[in-house]
């Protein structure tokens, strides 16, 4: 069981290619560790990789790391739209730049570029039919864009924010629908950016209203056990967390990303099989009164 929920799991690379995160002290990890944490990943169990042309050398450090192994893992990546973008020559350079023979998803960055570019509709689907890509997706951010693609044919797979905070009960209605379209789930921001890993002290006072939501997770997660394990041990928010996002079944992958090595470890040792039913009731009756807050999108305006 613990294996499975580990193939659920997707590293995000955003991180090995350049300085990303509210709460990343660490800073871009050398060529060296990042190459080690992909080899870690890889020997782990983890199987897919999420990417983009816009996080620095990510794309580069993968393609080391497949030129030289033999484990390839799976690739999402994202597209930037713009009228001149031609995905027909774009994709082979990608693929040749990661040392991959295709891509597991393409991903639209944005939902409005799926009818503002048409030309980038009709390319995908040809690539798609040549075999260079395997699923087409879409990065959303809010229900309504979760609900509008989940009526998209050409949509396989949605990704959109989703954890302690940004919970089921903000996101169940939807998800839900899209899941019944036959649309594959894919959530991101599992740990909020690292938010709730900071020290309330120095959360920055543009945030200060989630203080009460982030305390109370802290009081969940001090009472907590996985009560369904034999061995149940006192959880950690990061395993709160995680498992809150890889236990629901709606859900095919969570993303998550690391700095360290160390962090990916961490990450691996706090899979669980069972996760305390009672625990998710709990979370989910917290209802964050000031939603835009929970899209760091937000966090600088």
């Amino acid at each position: 069981m613990k294996n499975i929920l580990i193939e659920k799991l997707v590293l995000g690379t955003v991180q090995l290619g350049m300085p990303y995160g509210i709460n990343n002290s660490a800073g871009q990890p050398s060529k060296k560790e990042a190459l080690k944490i992909l080899e870690s990943a890889a020997a782990g169990g983890i199987k897919t990789l999420d990417t983009a042309d816009a996080y620095g050398t990510a794309i580069e450090r993968i393609g080391e790391f497949h030129a030289t192994s033999p484990t390839k893992f799976r690739i999402i990546t994202k597209f930037h739209a713009e009228a001149e973008t031609n995905l027909l020559e774009k994709t082979p350079q990608t693929l040749t730049k990661l040392h991959v023979s295709s891509l597991h998803t393409y991903q639209f960055h944005r939902f409005s570029d799926i009818a503002d570019f048409p030309h980038l509709r009709s390319q995908l689907e040809k690539l798609k039919k040549l075999g260079l890509i395997t699923r087409i997706g879409v990065s959303v951010y809010t229900n309504e864009e979760i609900i509008a693609a989940a009526r998209l044919p050409i949509i396989d797979v949605i990704q959109f924010p989703f954890n302690l905070l940004d919970n089921m009960r903000l996101r169940g209605d939807s998800m839900r629908i899209a899941h019944d379209a036959g649309k594959e789930l894919h959530t991101r921001s599992v740990f909020l950016q690292g938010l709730f890993f900071k020290q309330l002290a120095d959360i920055p006072p543009k945030l200060a209203p989630l203080m009460p939501y982030i305390q109370r997770l802290h009081r969940l997660q001090e009472k907590g056990t996985f009560a369904q394990n034999v061995n149940a041990t006192v959880i950690t928010l990061q395993s709160l967390a995680l498992n809150y996002a890889l236990h629901n079944p709606l859900i095919s992958s969570v993303l998550f990303g690391v700095e360290t090595l160390a962090q990916l470890r961490q990450i691996l040792d706090s899979v669980q099989e069972n996760f305390d039913q009672e625990l998710q009731l709990e979370i989910e009756r917290i209802v964050v009164k000031e939603p835009s807050l929970l899209n760091p999108v937000n966090w600088n305006t």
